[in-house]
């Protein structure tokens, strides 16, 4: 679909260095605030008004949620139609991007559906992340997105209530870096740009920027210790990378108590200068209230330009990105912002849309588009390798990152009945069909009672009863059986942490956080193994 911009694609005689300077200096001031603005809209499609936006404040990046999106071919043209207009408008390609984590977070039809980070760092493995974010950016390709939101390199306890929760790795610093660059490369070897989020850090903030202004308290030596970590690996993967900046304020980095998005010690000082990071500095929305409750839209647009951002973000209001580019555009001409600094700025851009636009689909390949959803053999056989190494990891309890390729441990023993008991009919399906044991199912429902457990269990004499939860209905049924009930069940969380705390009363607890429609098989697959650890709860390492 994207084709090749002339004057961004490297020639024999000249570097791509020299071929940008030039192009930039070719550009109107018109044409050079626009590239610095990611904006969002409320269509499906293309119309007049918006065509019209476009060729006046020539915005050079867009940013597409649910509400963009109708169907696959629908997004698809959209995409491309978003590529022609703003080519004819500025003779530069735009920066497309999306927010595809996985898990909740997913904005695309996929199936099966992407595993949350959580359930991809659970694996340890950087090789199964890559591939991950490899497969992820062909689908992003395949309908027209050269940028993708993610990774989230926040570190967060799966047990506390940080906001983040499941989009994090995990809450090992370490493995985070790991995993998370690895998901990074994937993306870069689909040509996608990845985007690492949020910069410093907000794994340990419960409050949402979104709803509200949020301090992190965090001290200096906790946020380089733990938080920084993994922005320092991902910083050593060059230019063609973006991170996108948090709105939290850090008194303990910005004595100022500037917002990140507003901060030159964090967003130049720590990131650029210390970090020694060279890709591209994004701000989070300008219009989420944790921005626009401190700073009116269109001077915090100019703020966080001049503290060390290069693209600014604002997805709501055309009047807002009017107001903002023009904002920007008046500090340009009366010398406020200066030329030299914005000259910098689109660089770095058009560095980084010189490498998305490198893009080339084979025509030969089969389309990753099949009744109405995005899915490939390779990416099926991957989502089966990510539940595997998480079941794994869970038995093994493993301390350090590793490949994929460690022997299983020996099977034991199986009980001879068992009770299943889930909301997830694949999970009771599958886990009867995989099981080698008299399996009796019973679907559960918002509805159902302790009695709806109890009852099955006591009628097939039941030797072990296991519980997948899925949400938090079934987690409060759990909570109310009888405590010799309790030490006789064994429990599979499919949903978040919380749902199940790690201090529990029950006989065992995996915690795999991944409602794949395979589950139940690998459970039933492993189930002697689970039953005979000496471990009472799997879970990724502390």
């Amino acid at each position: 679909m994207f084709f090749a911009i002339p004057v961004l694609v490297p020639a024999q005689t000249k570097s791509l260095d020299q071929i940008i300077d030039t192009k930039i200096s070719k550009m109107s001031l018109n044409e050079k605030v626009g590239q610095l603005f990611i904006v969002g809209f409320p269509h499906t499609r293309t119309n007049k008004d918006f065509e019209k936006f476009i060729q006046d404040y020539k915005p050079g990046s867009f940013l597409l949620f649910k509400r963009n999106i109708q169907s696959l071919e629908q997004v698809k043209k959209l995409n491309e139609d978003l590529y022609k207009i703003s080519y004819n408008s500025t003779k530069l390609p735009p920066l497309i991007a999306i927010d595809q984590e996985g898990g909740a977070v997913s904005r695309l039809p996929i199936q099966p559906n992407p595993p949350n980070a959580l359930a991809i760092g659970q694996t340890q493995s950087k090789e199964l992340s890559e591939e991950m974010g490899y497969q992820t950016g062909l689908f992003l390709r395949e309908v027209g997105f050269n940028m993708n939101l993610a990774p989230v390199l926040d570190v967060a306890d799966p047990y506390t209530s940080s906001f983040i929760g499941v989009r994090s790795f995990g809450s090992d610093p370490t493995l985070v870096k790991e995993i998370g660059t690895a998901y990074a490369k994937g993306l870069l070897r689909s040509k996608v740009i990845p985007t690492a989020k949020h910069f410093p850090g907000t794994g340990n903030v419960k409050a949402d920027p979104h709803n509200v202004v949020v301090n992190n308290v965090s001290s200096e030596s906790s946020l380089k210790a733990k938080d920084l970590i993994p922005f320092e690996g991902y910083s050593s993967l060059g230019s063609n990378v973006a991170v996108m900046l948090s709105h939290s304020i850090y008194p303990a980095l910005d004595p100022k108590r500037e917002p990140a998005s507003f901060s030159s010690k964090i967003s130049t000082e720590l990131l650029r200068n210390d970090l020694k990071y060279q890709g591209l500095v994004i701000t989070d929305d300008l219009l989420m209230k944790g921005s626009k409750d401190i700073l009116r839209p269109d001077q915090a647009a100019l703020k966080a330009l001049l503290a060390g951002a290069d693209i600014v973000m604002m997805t709501w209001s055309i009047h807002d990105q009017e107001r903002a580019i023009k904002t920007v555009r008046s500090a340009v001409e009366d010398g406020r912002f200066s030329v030299d600094l914005l000259n910098q700025k689109l660089h770095r851009i058009l560095v980084t849309k010189a490498f998305a636009n490198i893009y080339r689909r084979n025509p030969n390949l089969p389309s990753l588009i099949a009744k109405g959803t995005l899915s490939s053999q390779d990416y099926v056989s991957l989502e089966e390798r990510v539940l595997n190494e998480n079941i794994r990891t869970n038995l093994n309890s493993k301390t350090a990152i590793t490949d994929t390729s460690e022997a299983e441990r020996a099977p034991a023993a199986n009980p001879e009945v068992v009770c299943a008991f889930s909301p997830s009919f694949d999970f009771l399906t599958s886990f009867k069909n995989a099981s080698t044991d008299t399996v009796h199912t019973k679907q559960l429902f918002g509805s159902s009672k302790v009695s709806d457990i109890l009852n099955p269990a006591k009628s097939n004499s039941c030797e072990v009863i296991l519980v997948a939860v899925t949400g938090p209905k079934t987690a409060r049924l759990l909570r109310t059986l009888p405590t010799q009930i309790k030490k006789n069940t064994v429990v599979i969380n499919l949903g978040s942490p919380g749902l199940v705390p790690k201090e529990h009363p029950y006989r065992k607890l995996v915690q795999l956080y991944f409602n794949h429609k395979d589950s139940g098989k690998k459970v039933a697959e492993h189930l002697a193994e689970i039953l005979n650890s000496q471990s009472e709860s799997f879970a990724l390492r502390d």
